[in-house]
């Protein structure tokens, strides 16, 4: 098998398990990103979570079904991206893959047509380009909006990759060249996540900065305990409409700053002002946050406008996959 047949094997392969999954029809009805894990379990493979020293991931066939474990070692990014290329040998009926690094890019590339296979596999599953559609036209993005990596970074953060695994998807998919994907490849997280935050002080860069507007209305998002959002909501004060941030302290997330643009004079008098919050939940947690925007005084009725979106912040997986948790529960 050539490389070029082992990548296309992968991709038609990650094509075909969407249709039988209806992964895409899910993901259109609640935003986020493909449920890999979730993907797996259905595929009838025993997932674990463990330290491993040296891999990100095996995938070996028993004699009943296929096992997948995924370091824990690794943020859940990196989780994700393992567990669709382990996903990949388990659709392709290989018998057994030690992965480390390399399944990444690093280190020389794969060489080996069932890895090449799997990481096509991976690449075309976890974010295929319907998926990048859905999110772009979510959102209000062009073709030219890619060439911002403050987009793309929003992008990776909502289909739950990483930023330079997102570069690759929109070159390979044709929606930027090689010179814009490296030139944003080039651009520092750290300047990204920093310019993000207009000038509010953080103790380091790590945790992820989410920018939320009402176009994030039902989103589905998952990250980590820590992860900053910013929210930026339109207000028309003038009009004695206001966003009620109530929801947001009773979900257990902190105010650390909110404030609101003053519009110039030229705007005229209830005209809408800009308003910006900074938010932060430090524990793990998952629920429902639903922001009103409505007069103080009219409590009954719809409101003006309304910003809903549920959260996961239990970060990286650990032991038995989280989805196998909640079903456990739920029997």
């Amino acid at each position: 098998m050539s490389v070029r047949e082992a990548i296309l094997e992968g991709a038609q392969a990650a094509a075909r398990l969407h249709d039988k999954l209806g992964t895409r029809q899910v993901v259109e009805a609640a935003g986020g990103g493909i449920d890999v894990f979730g993907a797996l379990i259905a595929s009838d493979a025993a997932l674990l979570f463990r330290p491993l020293e040296g891999l990100l991931g095996f995938c070996i066939r028993g004699q009943d079904a296929p096992g997948v474990v995924v370091s824990t070692q690794r943020p859940l990014r990196i989780q994700r991206f393992t567990g669709a290329h382990e996903l990949g040998h388990v659709v392709l009926g290989h018998t057994l893959s030690l992965d480390g690094e390399e399944i990444l890019g690093r280190g020389g590339g794969l060489r080996d047509e069932k890895e090449i296979a799997a990481d096509s596999f991976a690449s075309s599953f976890l974010i295929p380009k319907w998926l990048l559609q859905i999110h772009a036209k979510r959102q209000g993005w062009n073709k030219a909006s890619m060439a911002d990596p403050h987009a793309v970074y929003q992008l990776a953060l909502r289909v739950g990759a990483s930023y330079e695994a997102t570069c690759v998807a929109l070159e390979r998919n044709s929606i930027i060249d090689a010179n814009t994907r490296a030139a944003l490849v080039a651009k520092q997280r750290r300047a990204i996540k920093a310019e993000l935050l207009e000038g509010f002080a953080v103790d380091n860069f790590h945790p992820d900065v989410w920018v939320l507007t009402e176009r994030d209305e039902g989103l589905a998002l998952e990250g980590q305990p820590d992860d900053l959002f910013v929210l930026k909501l339109g207000e028309s004060g003038g009009s004695g409409y206001l966003w009620d941030t109530k929801a947001l302290t009773q979900s257990g997330f902190a105010i650390l700053r909110d404030t609101r643009a003053i519009p110039d004079t030229e705007s005229g008098i209830g005209s809408a002002t800009a308003r910006a919050l900074i938010v932060r939940r430090d524990e793990p947690a998952s629920g429902m946050v639903e922001l009103e925007q409505r007069r103080p005084w009219q409590r009954s009725g719809a409101p003006l406008n309304r910003l809903r979106f549920a959260f996961d912040l239990y970060g990286k997986e650990v032991g038995i996959p989280r989805v196998v948790r909640r079903q456990l529960r739920a029997a």
